[in-house]
């Protein structure tokens, strides 16, 4: 069994970027996980304003919520982006979430984790995702950590009204929710 932290990047409740997110959730919850998801969109997380004041004592002198995910994100074992493509990349949410782990290293050493991305984009050329995914794999390289797989969900709509995410994008993300444990 394993601790799963979903980090949902995505101003909308309901939208394609959580439901993906849900479907991984649900998958990963059948083979006795433990999993908890997050709406950062939910959530008041500054960017971080390199001040380096976190570096002398380890923790973030940015006072908001942030602070209670500190924990979620040192006591799991797999953590799971799940954002919206916004302009060829991951949203400013996840962004900022990614950003102010800063806090928490140690000569830039970040506790091992491995990871999961999981994307929604209304387009659907395999091109559109070519910045994020890269960002995903340099982030993995760099912090030592393992990916465990993408979900990059082409084709979804996003009015109001006329959301749609591809059946399959749900049934690769459960499938790989299940493979955690």
């Amino acid at each position: 069994m394993k601790k799963i932290l979903v980090v949902v990047g995505s101003g909308m409740k309901n939208g394609n970027t959580y439901h993906l997110a849900k479907s991984f959730v649900d998958g990963a919850k059948e083979r006795g996980n433990e999993v908890e998801l997050v709406l950062l969109g939910n959530k008041n997380i500054h960017g971080c304003i390199n001040c380096q004041a976190c570096q002398k004592d380890h923790h973030c002198h940015l006072q908001d919520d942030m602070l209670e995910l500190y924990d979620k994100f040192l006591n799991c074992d797999v953590l799971v982006f799940a954002s919206p493509l916004y302009f060829w990349s991951i949203s400013s949410m996840v962004k900022a979430f990614i950003d102010r782990l800063y806090a928490i290293s140690t000569n830039d050493e970040y506790p091992y984790k491995e990871t999961v991305l999981l994307m929604t984009s209304g387009s659907k050329r395999d091109y559109a995702f070519d910045q994020p995914v890269s960002f995903y794999n340099f982030l993995n390289k760099q912090l030592k950590w393992k990916s465990l797989g993408t979900v990059l969900a082409r084709g979804c709509k996003g009015k109001v009204g006329e959301k749609y995410l591809p059946e399959e994008s749900y049934n690769e993300a459960y499938r790989l929710g299940n493979r955690m444990g």
